[in-house]
């Protein structure tokens, strides 16, 4: 089948601030339908399907089809019910109105459709319903002696069944090895006086060895779950094997034990055979044989890909009449089960993707179909979950806070304050900033207002720039209102009447808005973002959105919140701006996303057209690189970047190579920097700056000169943390007193409040020793005044003395025995040395000791950091990079100096268990 389908593209050209796809010309109504060809019909019903399909599956948007039958009016009249039944299949539900409303303009027919959630379907119908919609599955199963096609809705049963089933499998393989039973294993024991359908398929087995049979012939066995007959009583054979024979393989691989599909028997068992003249024994092989290229395989681990792949075989056994003479064939073809799933075709579930609608893959749709929030083990303690994917629309990803930090709630009500019988202005600095500057727009917003009683209104330099959008220059400003009894709507304000392309570039921030507010934020109740262009210096915005009235051309369901829809609105934004993947989501093989501290949206929020140049102080792990790596992407669509055009700088090649893998910029080391021009570069972010060094010359001054050498300065954003120096070279950062300006980050999200404990330590020693020059510990000791634990979570910290290197590596490979017997896998520890030599010193030992308790480790470099294995490294280069559980081998300095800074160095790296060890 098609991947694409005839007319169904994504319309750029429309006024609405939504995904319009396009369908070309439909026949409405009834009556009208039943007239048109049979062919026709099915065609449009199926164009019409895979559109609102690929809307469900994206967020929702709108459906636009030409009206083919002259003279139909939506008003009286049905859509056609062929129609309403495919959409009730599509969202498995009788009630339409859920997820879609109609409308008419002139002869174009709209069907506004809402995203897809299987929010609450548990509590009310008592089945779960998938996680995507879907016209067809493409998979099939046996039930007793019928080919059944597994429904969209009963195919997450089946595949998590299936996926059960491999887990199982490779548990046990990982055990006493055992020889799995043939298709053909004699099975030699029987329930008393029962014939079981293994009898069946034993006796299949042996027809199967056979090399003649006679005409008329009555087989000794029946049609069962492992046993299909087929007489093609046609005269194009091999057209009827060509369209049915993939769906039986299918269903035989997809159920327990395989089976036969055995073409040439009567139903009454008897052998009737494909004669001669119809067909030959070489199409019939030649058949069976391409019938593999229609099949897709999906496996649910990476193990099974390239040991286990489908198996089936034919054999055709001669047909003889009574005289003796050969008359014809019967072919029987063996399947044998599959580990995984088998698909006769691509499932029919469509997505929206850029300019045009894509048929998902199969191995995406059983993504998608099969995901779950992550498996958190004994980091369940660590999190709260605020967006689980059972609740709601298919693009989403599970949203977790820290336990113990602001939850969601807390940070919408602080972001987005909401009172009675007010409309308030948010940010307040920043609403505050603009009226200075343009004196007549908080009066202009004003009388936009005044009809409302309860919201908020949402300033933004740039709303474009929060949904990764570029911005544009002529916008002073863009208000996003959120209110009881409006739809949300987004103010564009300008200053230059004469502005082009300010309604496309409001448009297109609105409907991305939509998209994220679905999409990440999970909101699953209707809605649309409608634009409004203001400008400042103009007595009338009228004609300024499009020359249309944007609320007459939506249904009345789309035109008012209600209710509690308001507060789930302003949680779904809070989402959406806040999130950003986990770090965790490598180590847990399940992206999942985090929420930001308000300090670290703060800073984000920073307009970067004024505050170019900035220092960051950030304590041990308050998420410094996490800010980076935003900040980065910021910068990227308020000055229309590509991404050679950013420089992400650090010390080490592990967090470079970490950044690197984003693909938002480029990222080298300090070493790397001053050896190349990177004469494209325009912006420049640096982290972990406490430990550079001026070895090879002057970073700081490269750095700020490349970044000055425009027209327009650009953004040169450092990232520090003193308290973490590992070494007593010069820095090359300029004096404490030249940092101007500053921010802090000091509330600690990382690590678990006994590492805390620990951390806190150590930062008050190395401030209160003072070993270090060219140090600001008058600034650090106001920081430590302001560090703060930002959670409850509990881990553990530990420390043990005066041990020999064996007692050390004893300890490194129970501890890790335990770990690992507990759930935790291996790419969730890390074990770090001084340096490189202590490292290249204790693997060997190390590893002797670990098989000692029946592992066999597989180490890995701090460069190999979303690796599968556990970290061996120094501390030094896995700085800025952190695993759940931590070793810190002898983390004692040869440089008296820095031994404190070195422990907090390691320390930090932990989020919830860390081990110090002493020689």
């Amino acid at each position: 089948m098609a991947h694409e389908v005839e007319h169904l593209y994504v319309d750029s050209a429309t006024d609405y601030p939504e995904v319009v796809v396009q369908v070309g010309k439909i026949t409405f109504g009834e009556n009208e339908r039943k007239n048109i060809p049979k062919n026709i019909r099915q065609k449009q019903k199926l164009t019409l399907a895979r559109a609102v399909c690929a809307l469900l599956n994206s967020g929702g948007g709108v459906v636009k089809a030409e009206i083919e039958n002259e003279g139909y009016t939506l008003q009286g009249n049905m859509i056609g019910q062929d129609i309403e039944i495919a959409f009730r299949e599509c969202i498995q539900c009788p009630n339409l109105t859920k997820y879609f409303d109609y409308m008419q303009q002139n002869s174009d027919f709209l069907i506004f459709v809402k995203s897809w959630s299987s929010e609450n379907s548990l509590a009310i119908s008592g089945l779960t319903k998938p996680r995507i919609c879907s016209l067809s599955s493409g998979l099939y199963l046996r039930s007793g002696t019928s080919l059944v096609s597994v429904k969209p809705g009963d195919a997450l049963e089946f595949l998590k069944g299936k996926q059960g089933h491999v887990t199982r499998e490779l548990e046990e393989e990982r055990g006493p090895s055992a020889k799995r039973p043939q298709l053909q294993d004699v099975q030699r024991t029987k329930k008393a006086g029962v014939q079981e359908e293994r009898d069946i398929s034993n006796a299949a087995a042996q027809f199967f060895e056979r090399d003649r049979l006679e005409y008329g012939e009555t087989l000794n066995f029946t049609e069962s779950r492992d046993v299909e007959f087929k007489n093609f009583a046609t005269d194009n054979i091999l057209k009827y094997l060509r369209d049915m024979l993939p769906n039986y393989i299918s269903a035989f691989a997809n159920t327990q034990g395989g089976g036969y599909f055995i073409i040439g028997v009567r139903d009454n068992r008897t052998v009737a055979g494909c004669r001669r003249e119809d067909v030959t024994t070489e199409e019939l092989g030649k058949e069976i044989d391409h019938a593999r290229e229609k099949l897709t395989l999906c496996h649910f681990h990476t193990a099974r890909e390239s040991e286990h792949n489908l198996k089936y075989k034919h054999k055709i056994i001669n047909v003889y009449d009574r005289c003796g003479d050969h008359c014809g064939y019967v072919c029987a073809v063996r399947i044998e089960p599959f580990c995984c799933a088998v698909f006769s075709e691509t499932p029919d579930s469509w997505i929206v993707k850029g300019n045009r609608t894509e048929r998902l893959t199969a191995k995406k749709w059983t993504t998608l179909m099969t995901a779950a929030d992550p498996e958190l083990s004994e980091l369940a303690a660590a999190f709260k979950k605020e967006l689980s994917l059972s609740d709601g629309p298919p693009l989403i990803k599970p949203v977790y806070s820290h336990q113990g930090l602001d939850s969601l709630d807390d940070l919408q009500k602080y972001l987005f304050p909401v009172e009675s019988n007010r409309i308030k202005y948010t940010p307040e600095n920043l609403s505050k900033e603009l009226a200075s500057e343009h004196p007549e727009l908080i009066n202009l917003m004003e009388e936009h207002m005044q009809l409302l009683s309860q919201g908020i209104l949402i300033f933004s330099r740039s709303w474009a720039v929060q949904v990764d959008l570029q911005e544009n220059q002529d916008v002073v400003c863009d208000a996003l209102l959120i209110a009881m009894e409006s739809p949300p709507i987004l103010y564009t304000v300008f200053e230059n009447p004469n502005s082009e392309g300010i309604f496309e570039y409001s448009r297109h921030t609105a409907c991305r808005l939509k998209e994220k507010l679905v999409n990440i934020g999970g909101y699953t109740q209707k809605v649309c973002v409608m634009p409004k262009l203001l400008c400042l210096h103009s007595n009338s915005d009228k004609g300024q959105d499009g020359g249309v009235s944007m609320q007459d051309m939506y249904p009345t369901n789309y035109s008012r919140i209600h209710g509690d829809n308001l507060k789930h609105l302003l949680r779904s934004l809070a989402i959406f701006l806040l999130s950003f993947p986990s770090f965790l989501s490598d180590q847990l093989g399940c992206e999942f996303f985090n929420l930001l501290t308000i300090k670290q949206y703060e800073l984000l929020s920073k307009n970067l057209h004024k505050a170019k140049k900035l220092f960051v102080y950030g304590l041990p792990g308050t998420g410094k690189t996490i800010v980076a790596l935003k900040i980065i992407e910021k910068i990227r669509n308020v000055f229309k970047c590509e991404p050679e055009e950013i420089l992400y700088i650090c010390e080490n090649r592990p967090l470079r190579e970490f950044v690197g893998d984003k693909g938002i910029c480029q990222s080298v080391t300090r070493v790397t920097f001053m050896k190349d021009n990177f004469e494209k570069v325009k912006h420049i972010v640096v982290d972990e700056a406490q430990n550079f060094r001026e070895e090879n010359g002057c970073w700081y001054k490269k750095a700020e000169d490349i970044t000055q050498r425009c027209n327009e300065p650009g953004v040169f954003w450092i990232f520090l943390d003193y308290l973490q120096t590992s070494h007593t070279c010069k820095s090359g950062l300029p004096p404490a007193r030249q940092h101007d300006p500053v921010e802090s980050l000091t509330k600690v999200v990382r690590n678990s409040k006994e590492i805390y404990g620990n951390i806190k330590s150590q930062m008050e020693r190395i401030v209160q020793d003072k070993k270090l020059g060219d140090v600001p510990y008058e600034r650090l000791e106001n920081l430590l005044r302001e560090a703060t634990c930002g959670h409850h979570v509990s881990g553990f910290y530990s420390i043990e003395r005066d041990l020999n290197m064996n007692e050390i590596a004893n300890y490194v490979a129970r501890k890790c025995f335990e770990y690992l017997k507990k759930g935790y896998s291996e790419k969730e520890i890390a074990i770090l040395f001084s340096t490189l030599h202590d490292k290249r010193k204790y693997e060997p030992i190390i590893t002797r000791q670990m098989r000692k308790f029946k592992l066999n480790p597989v180490f890995q470099e701090a460069d190999e950091v979303q690796g599968k294995h556990i970290i061996l490294d120094s501390i030094r280069r896995f700085s800025g990079l952190e695993r759940s559980i931590v070793f810190g081998v002898n983390p004692v300095s040869t440089q008296e100096e820095i031994s404190d800074n070195l422990l907090l160095c390691v320390a930090s790296r932990a989020n919830l268990r860390l081990h110090l060890l002493f020689e």
